[in-house]
């Protein structure tokens, strides 16, 4: 399935902000700016695993969708090892039923949910067609001594998005909590 021309400007305009940040005052590409506070043991480090996976996705979003096999070579092994075991046939297909039965609202609770993430289902989340965040900047606390936290921001094609996949992004990572902005 292709993108949408909007989803597909989003990923080109993204894959630049993973090269270079944005200016501090540049205008959100999509409809604004949601922000998170990623806590971890050492911010550096995850913050740079991240991207880099972010990365590889988004050169991928614009050519054909690897198969999972090709995606579990390709990603760094670290992040790979944060999901849980895939399903089998019968379960993915049982949980594609009951997914399938749930309202919006049971979705996005459904998918805050971090420890029933596999690879392939965070994936999905990730494909061009199913976007709904472009990364847009991160920023490192300048707390001395205390590399635990930073602020990434990403743009958002709705005011209201499942951020599961974004939340699971940074725990395969190695953070511990990642925090709406909003609930703080």
């Amino acid at each position: 399935m292709q993108a949408n021309n909007e989803r597909l400007r989003q990923i080109l305009l993204e894959r630049e902000r993973l090269k270079k940040s944005p200016q501090a005052m540049a205008k959100a590409s999509g409809i604004g700016i949601a922000r998170f506070v990623v806590s971890c043991n050492d911010a550096s480090l995850v913050l740079a695993l991240a991207k880099e996976v972010m990365i590889i996705v988004n050169n991928y979003s614009t050519r054909e969708w690897p198969s999972l096999e090709k995606w579990i070579s390709m990603l760094p092994f670290q992040f790979v090892k944060g999901f849980a075991p895939e399903l089998t046939e019968a379960d993915r297909e049982k949980q594609l039923q009951n997914w399938e039965a749930l309202t919006y609202e049971e979705k996005l609770t459904e998918a805050s949910h971090d420890d029933q993430w596999t690879l392939s289902s965070w994936l999905s989340w990730l494909e061009p067609e199913e976007r709904e965040w472009f990364w847009w900047d991160a920023t490192l606390f300048d707390v001395p001594l205390n590399n635990s936290h930073f602020l990434i921001e990403v743009t958002t094609l709705d005011s209201t998005f499942m951020s599961g996949a974004l939340k699971k992004l940074f725990k395969a990572c190695g953070a511990f909590d990642v925090v709406s902005e909003d609930d703080l």
